[in-house]
Formats: C-alpha cells, structure tokens, sequence
C-alpha cells in the first residue's frame, strides 16, 4: 500500500448509501469484503454499481506495460474513479504519479498521501491558490504541477503566491490549446510568450509543456489521427524551443492526455532525452461504449504495435419493475446511476436473483431511453424477462458513472463481494 488508506478503510457505512444493504448500516468500508455479500443473490437493492476484480487488475497492468514498453510515463487522471484505493493500485502498478483537473480533486489526493500531482487545469482562485501554497510550503517532499496559458494568468498566480507570502515557488507547464478549442494558448507564439515570462518569475518555475488532444474526436478516425499527430507536432515544437533557450528547471516534462490516442501520443512526444508523461484515466475500468471504440481504432493504427488488451470492469446492475409491453422492460435506473454523456448504456447481461444465480449474456436487448430513476429497455422476439430480474449494463464513459456512486462494489467473477470503493466527488 503506497497511500494512507486506513481512514477510507475505517468510514462507516449507512444503509441508505445507494446500491448497499440495509445490513450496511454502521459497518466499516473495509469489512464489507467478508460479510459473504453477493450481487445476484437477491440480498443487495438494486441498482447497484459495481466492479471486476479481476478485470480490473487485468487492465491496469495490461495498461502499464503498454506505456512502459512505449518508453513513455503515466500519471493515470484520478477524475475519472475519485477514488483513492484505485489510486494506490495505480501508483502500485508502476504510475509516475496522478493527475486531477480540480483543487478539490487535488486536497483529497494530497491528503491520502500523493507525492506528485499533476493539476491538468489553470489555478485562478485565490482561496485554492492560497491553500495549496500553504499545502506545498509544509509538504517538502511533495511535487504539485499546475498549468498556465495566458500572461494574465501568470501574472494572477504571480501576485497571489506573492501576497500570501509563499515559501516555494509553484511549478507549471504552459498549455498549447487547439482554436475553437477549450483552455490553452491557441498559437505557437503566445505559448511561447507565457513560456518566457515564467522562466523569469521568482514565484513561478517553468517545468514544461502540455496538451489536451482528447477534444479531437468525429466520426472519422483517419482525419482525427491526422489532427491529432499535428497538434503533437506542435506542442512538441513549442517545447524543443523552450528546450532550446534554456527556459526549464528541472527535469523537463512534455504531456498530453491519452485515453483516446495514447499509442499516437507516446509516439508523437519522443525526443531525445525526454520520457513523455501520459494522463490517460479511463483504461483503468474501460468501457463498453466509447472507449471501447477507440480502442479498436488504436488496433487499427497499430503505431505501437498491438493495443492493450483492455476490458470492461464497471457495470451498473438493475432491476426490471415493469413489462407494460411485450418487447418493452423498465428498470429501475436512469441518468442518477448512468452516463449517457457518450452514448447509452449496452445490456450485457440477464439473471434472476437467488442462491447460486449466474448472470447470463444478453444479445439484441436495447437500452433507448432513460429518465432520472428509469430505463427502458426493448426486448428482441423470443426473449424472456420477468418483473424482478436482473440486467446488467455496460456503460460508456466511465468518469460520468462513478460520480454517481459514493460507494461502488467489488465482485469476484462470480459476482461475490469481495470489497467497497469509496469515491470522493
């Protein structure tokens, strides 16, 4: 174990938390593992979310040899899970570090022991800005890197750590944006502007470069490839002059984001002397849906060779409550336990709850709809459902399922609970 994670362990539970027993109520997270809990016995409420163990592990290993075989780093972008004991696996795995995109995202993984953290966003409050200052000045061991991309922005981060009196200067990467895009300076020239102007602060230290490419997706994968490469051929340009001039301290670092192109990032980004650092996140459970299909447009390009051989983990499990209609069923989850943000969830499974049920795979049963608390689901001909069974649905995108959840289950492959994550959104 890498982070201090007995004051997750040590939380008690409450009945009411969704997706747990009523039994639950005053148990400590760590013991739910061996109360002999499973998820298709009829004892759990539904809708429950819940995690492969052993998929899980799969992936993040499968994951990490990926990158480290590509030459590159990963600090996994902990946003997508909040979940600290997900955390430890990553680090434990071999990541460099962890990503987060906000400063509450940031406290919960500098309180549960993260030594380097990358904020892959711009700090502009004064009361987080101030905070983690203060954070930073008592945690000398500690690496915090943030992000700039505008000379207001420098001079903003400049004037707060100068009037709360800070001890150690913070460390940033400037941002290379995409026009039309979301935040980063939008020319080679304005990056390298902000570039300069760090160098020469006494508050701030240049550490280097970073991008998103992840905006970057249509429904032709040949152009966004295309896209994608010349945005790295950029940021890789904006850093190479930054090199150059002798603007960094420190061992330099060159990122991008990854969970949709990572096999073109850890290409793109090599230079001679540099590791590139990846934020890929949602490998870590990957999905059904969207990421699941740009896992096979990274086969396809086969730039590293094969892609990581990545599976679903997540899957949220409910339960039919109505048959209004021969080919209709409705159960009861909906859009507070399930993302629709990149596409609806795919009905992987079918089971009737008791001792020793299985879940049983599904073919042509299609989730079209949902609302907050129900779904609908159409039934092929010839299928059978009964009011009280169990589906169990893939999703898609899973950073928009887990901040649904505030304690998730983990199964073993015959959906035994063998232990809860407890998620911090």
């Amino acid at each position: 174990m890498i982070l201090d994670l007995e004051p997750i362990l040590d939380l008690r539970l409450s009945g009411g938390i969704k997706g747990l027993p009523a039994s639950a109520d005053g148990l400590r997270l760590g013991e739910v593992g061996a109360r002999g809990w499973n998820l298709l016995d009829g004892s759990i409420p539904l809708p429950a979310a819940i995690v492969r163990s052993r998929v899980l592990a799969a992936n993040l290993h499968v994951f990490q040899a990926y990158i480290d075989q590509a030459g590159a780093k990963l600090a996994p972008h902990g946003k997508t899970s909040m979940c600290p004991q997900l955390f430890d696996r990553q680090l434990e795995a071999g990541a460099w570090g962890m990503t987060v995109a906000t400063f509450s995202q940031a406290m919960t993984a500098l309180t549960y022991g993260v030594k380097r953290l990358l904020i892959a966003n711009e700090l502009v409050g004064e009361a987080e800005i101030r905070a983690l200052a203060a954070r930073q000045d008592a945690a000398p061991d500690s690496l915090i890197i943030s992000l700039v991309d505008s000379l207001a922005g420098v001079e903003r981060l400049e004037a707060i750590l100068a009037s709360a009196g800070a001890i150690r200067p913070f460390e940033v990467l400037v941002e290379l944006g995409i026009p039309g895009g979301r935040t980063g300076a939008r020319t080679r020239d304005i990056a390298l502007a902000v570039a300069r102007r760090v160098a020469s602060s006494p508050m701030l230290v240049l550490r280097g470069v970073e991008g998103y490419e992840g905006l970057i997706v249509s429904g032709d994968a040949a152009e966004d490839a295309i896209k994608v490469n010349a945005f790295l051929d950029d940021l890789l340009g904006v850093f190479t002059i930054c090199r150059e001039e002798g603007l960094f301290a420190g061992e330099p670092i060159l990122s991008a984001g990854g969970s949709a192109y990572f096999d073109l990032v850890a290409r793109g980004l090599k230079t001679d002397g540099l590791t590139p650092l990846l934020r890929s996140g949602c490998y870590l459970t990957h999905d059904t849906g969207f990421y699941n299909r740009l896992l096979a447009h990274v086969g396809e390009r086969g730039v590293l060779g094969q892609a990581p051989a990545l599976r679903p983990a997540l899957e949220v499990w409910a339960q039919i409550v109505s048959h209004p209609e021969p080919d209709l069923i409705i159960v009861n989850a909906g859009r507070r336990d399930l993302s629709d943000d990149a596409g609806l969830p795919k009905v992987e499974y079918h089971a009737t709850p008791g001792p020793g049920a299985s879940a049983q795979p599904v073919e042509g049963w299609s989730f079209f709809r949902m609302n907050d608390q129900h779904g609908y689901i159409r039934l092929p001909a010839g299928a059978s459902a009964r009011i009280g069974d169990y589906v169990g649905l893939g999703i898609s995108h899973p950073c928009t399922t887990f901040d649904r959840w505030p304690v998730l289950l983990e199964v073993d492959d015959a959906y035994a609970v063998t232990g809860a994550l407890k998620t911090f959104f």
